[in-house]
C-alpha cells in the first residue's frame, strides 16, 4: 500500500463510487487520510462533473412507521444496488434493534438533502435522545441529551444543516419543538449545535399569530427548516426560518402563489435543484367561459414565488413529489391504476413506474403496492432524502457512536 505516493492513490480511488470509497477507509490509515482530504474530494467530483443524479428516496411518514414510495439508486456517483430504505433499516438494526438490552425503540424522524437522519431513540429505561446518522457510511453522532426537561415533551421538528460554498457540510443544528400552541406569535424550541456540542433555549418571533401550523411535516433544505401554517384569515404560507443567520431576516412567512383560487389537491412542498418547489392543479376560466384544468409548478426564490412550468389538461392523479435533481420531472399516484407515474415535462407524457426501472441515471422504482397504500397519499405527508454528490463527514463536538 505504502508504495505508492498519496496523490495517485487518489487518481484511483475517484474514479470509484462513494460507496466503495467508505469501505476503502477500513483498509489502512493512509487511505482514510485520503479520503477525508480535500483532494480526493475535489478530483472526485472534477470527473464525475456531468454526472447531475445522486441517490434518493421519497419517504411517506405515517404515524408509526417510515414508508418508501419512491427510491433512485444505483447511478454511478454512490454505486448503490440497494435502495436508502434498505441502508436505513439495516444501520438501526445493527445499531440499536439487535441491542434490546440497551434500547427499547429506535426509528427515523426527520430526513435531509445531506445525506443525514435524525433518528429517536428510547432507551431501556424510557430515556430519550436523538442521534444524527449517515446510514450508508454508518457514521453515527449522539447528542448530548438535555435531561435537565421532561423529552416527551419535544418534538423533533428536523435538522438544519450548513454547507460552505465548496459544498462541504460544516455543521448541523436539531431543533426540537416545546409550547407549540395556537395564536401565538412565537416558538419555544431546544436547539442543538454540532459546533458547540451543547443543547440551548431558543425563541423565534413571528411577524402575526397563526391559527394552525404544520410542524409533523417540516422539510429541512438549504439550512433552514419550512412547514405550512395558517394565518387568522386561514390563508396558507409557508414559515421558514434559517437557523445560520441572526436578526428579523431569519424567519420568513411566504403566501402561497395561488390563494385566490381553490386548488384541487392539499397544498404541499418538495425540493428540487437548491430551491423549495410548489406544485398544485387549479381550474381555469377561459374567454369562452369553458373551465380547463392547469398543473403548476412554483419555485421559491428570494422570498418569492416564480412560476416554472405549467400545463393544460385533466390530472386525476395526486401529484408527490419533483425529482430533486430534475425539475422538469414529476411523480404521481394513480388512484385508479395504484401505481407510480412520472411525467415529462420535456414530452408532456406519463410513464408507469415498472418502464423507469432502469435508466441512463440509474434504477428508480416503487415500494408501494395495492390499494392499501392509498390512505398515505391523502395527506402529503412526504419527505425526500437525498444523498450529496460526495461523502460528508459529520461536524460535531462529541464522540461519534
Amino acid at each position: 500500500m505504502d508504495s505508492l505516493p498519496d496523490d495517485l492513490w487518489a487518481i484511483i480511488l475517484a474514479r470509484l463510487p462513494l460507496k466503495t470509497i467508505t469501505a476503502s477507509k477500513l483498509v489502512c490509515k493512509q487511505w482514510k487520510s485520503i479520503v477525508e482530504s480535500s483532494f480526493l474530494r475535489e478530483l472526485f467530483l472534477s470527473h464525475h462533473q456531468n454526472s447531475h443524479f445522486s441517490s434518493w428516496s421519497l419517504m411517506c411518514k405515517s404515524k408509526n412507521h417510515r414508508i418508501q414510495v419512491l427510491a433512485h439508486y444505483g447511478c454511478e456517483i454512490w454505486g448503490l444496488q440497494r435502495s436508502l430504505k434498505f441502508y436505513i433499516k439495516s444501520f438501526i438494526t445493527k445499531k440499536f434493534v439487535n441491542h434490546p438490552e440497551l434500547y427499547r425503540q429506535a426509528r427515523v424522524v426527520a430526513y435531509t438533502d445531506v445525506g443525514l437522519v435524525l433518528i429517536r431513540v428510547v432507551s431501556l429505561f424510557k430515556n430519550v435522545s436523538y442521534f444524527v446518522a449517515n446510514p450508508v457510511s454508518q457514521e453515527c453522532v449522539e447528542t448530548d441529551p438535555p435531561w435537565f426537561q421532561p423529552m416527551n415533551y419535544f418534538w423533533p421538528l428536523g435538522i438544519a444543516t450548513r454547507t460552505e460554498k465548496n459544498g462541504v457540510l460544516s455543521g448541523f443544528k436539531v431543533v426540537l419543538l416545546f409550547d407549540a400552541m395556537p395564536w401565538k406569535q412565537s416558538l419555544s424550541l431546544l436547539v442543538y449545535s454540532s459546533d458547540s456540542g451543547l443543547w440551548s433555549p431558543e425563541t423565534v418571533d413571528f411577524p402575526f399569530a397563526f391559527v394552525e401550523q404544520d410542524y409533523h411535516n417540516s422539510i429541512s433544505f438549504n439550512g433552514d427548516l419550512h412547514w405550512l401554517a395558517r394565518n387568522s384569515n386561514y390563508d396558507e404560507a409557508v414559515v421558514s426560518i434559517d437557523f445560520y443567520s441572526a436578526g428579523p431576516g431569519s424567519v420568513c412567512v411566504t403566501p402561497f402563489p395561488d390563494l385566490e383560487k381553490v386548488p384541487k389537491f392539499t397544498r404541499a412542498c418538495t425540493t428540487c435543484q437548491g430551491f423549495l418547489m410548489y406544485m398544485n392543479v387549479v381550474s381555469v376560466t377561459k374567454d369562452d367561459e369553458s373551465v380547463e384544468e392547469k398543473f403548476n409548478i412554483w419555485r421559491l426564490k428570494s422570498g418569492e414565488w416564480q412560476l416554472v412550468s405549467e400545463i393544460a389538461g385533466w390530472f386525476n392523479d395526486i401529484p408527490l413529489a419533483i425529482n430533486p435533481f430534475d425539475a422538469k420531472s414529476v411523480y404521481f399516484w394513480s388512484k385508479y391504476g395504484q401505481r407510480l407515474l412520472s411525467f415529462n415535462f420535456r414530452n408532456g407524457k406519463f410513464v408507469c413506474t415498472d418502464k423507469l426501472e432502469y435508466s441512463s441515471e440509474g434504477r428508480i422504482s416503487s415500494s408501494v403496492k395495492g390499494p392499501k397504500v392509498v390512505k398515505y397519499f391523502i395527506e402529503p405527508n412526504f419527505s425526500s432524502f437525498v444523498l450529496p454528490q460526495w461523502l460528508h463527514r459529520i461536524p460535531n463536538m462529541v464522540r461519534k457512536v
